[in-house]
This record gives structure tokens, sequence and C-alpha cells, in this order.
């Protein structure tokens, strides 16, 4: 009968050992912990408002007539004053002899334009015609030419209407005051002057003359 080697006692040993030793070091390892990190990004869209403002400045046309006469005063001290007047068959004719009071010269062409006034002051309705139609002599009739109105010398000119009441009118108002408006200057001092032109107030001028 065969006898069974066995194995040395003491390999048995380091083999139990060695089992042990495997077993206690699989016992003490600790599982790894994955860690994550979340970052939030925060985006913060501010809205950048951009304001352009326009400013239009009013465009304003200023469109003036000068008045300022070739001696640069705009013969600002002419006055009037009622001169001679006369009537025939309705028709009436005088004339205003303009005066310079601020020692400007004051060179003129043309026709000058009149305004009437009630006692109130109260302004009258007025239709200027250029030109007289009945025949008064000198230059009165003659057309305009250029004259100079200085302290040391006047001009006049003529004017002609109808107190004859004409389609509906029944009365025609009288004036009590008047100013006169020469060419290239400003309208003058009102000075007393009682007409009563009829025809819509139809007054025809003759253009300034050198006074008499």
């Amino acid at each position: 009968m065969s006898r069974r080697s066995r194995p040395p006692r003491r390999l048995l040993t380091l083999v139990a050992c060695a089992a042990i030793g495997l077993a206690a070091a699989s016992c003490s390892s600790s599982p790894k912990t994955k860690s994550s990190s979340s970052s939030t990004t925060t985006s913060s869209s501010a809205a950048s408002s951009s304001t352009t403002a326009s400013t239009t400045a009013p465009s304003t046309s200023a469109s003036s007539t000068s008045t300022t006469t070739a001696a640069g005063s705009g013969c600002a001290g002419v006055t009037a004053s009622a001169g001679q007047s006369q009537g025939a068959a309705g028709t009436i004719t005088g004339t205003i002899v303009l005066s310079e009071t601020a020692g400007a010269t004051c060179p003129m062409t043309g026709y000058p334009a009149l305004s009437l006034y009630s006692s109130g002051g109260s302004s009258i309705p007025v239709t200027m015609v250029d030109g007289l139609s009945v025949n008064l002599g000198g230059p009165a009739n003659a057309a305009p030419s250029s004259v100079t109105l200085s302290p040391s010398s006047k001009l006049e000119f003529s004017y002609q209407f109808s107190d004859v009441p004409t389609g509906s009118e029944t009365s025609c108002p009288t004036s009590a005051t008047a100013r006169v408006t020469p060419p290239r200057s400003s309208a003058t001092p009102a000075f007393p002057l009682q007409i009563d032109p009829c025809d819509n107030g139809t007054i025809r001028v003759s253009p300034l003359y050198a006074a008499g």
C-alpha cells in the first residue's frame, strides 16, 4: 500500500498566511467616490438702450421788405398834412404834403398809399388806385419820377374820390384822421383828414412830386 506524501507543514502555513493576507487587503480597500462638479453659468443679457436725439431747429424763413432809402435812414421822420381840396360834380380832389422832420434825405419814386380812420380810431376800408382820372395838370397827371424829400424840400401828391354812393351804398363813412405810407418808407403819424370816399372807399392818387 502506497503512502501519500503530505506537503511539509511549513509550506501549508505559508499558504494559509498568504490567503489570510489577501482577504485582509480586500477588506481594507474602500470604494472610490466619483465627484462631479456642476458649474452654473448665469448669462445676464443687459439690454442696452441707444437713444438718438434728433433735434431739428425750426426753419424760419424771414422775408422782410426793407424800407431803407439811399440815405439809409428809412425816412422815419416823414410827416404828412392835408393841403387844399375842392369838389365838382361829385368828384373831390385834394393834396397832401409830406415833410421830413428827422434831418434825413429820402429819395422816393412812385405812388403813396392812404389809410383812413374814424373818430374812434377804427380803420375805414379803403381801395387804392394809382393814377388820377381827372386832369389837374402839371406833375399830378405825369408819370412817376424820382424826387427827394429832405428837411429843406417838401413833396406832395394829389388824390381823387367820389362822394356819391354807388350800388347798395346808402352813405359813405367819413374819416377823422389818416396816415400816408410813401414808397420805401413806413407810415406817417396820423394827421387830421376828413374825407368820405364812396364806391368801397376808392381813392385814386397821383405819383409823388415836388411841392410847389
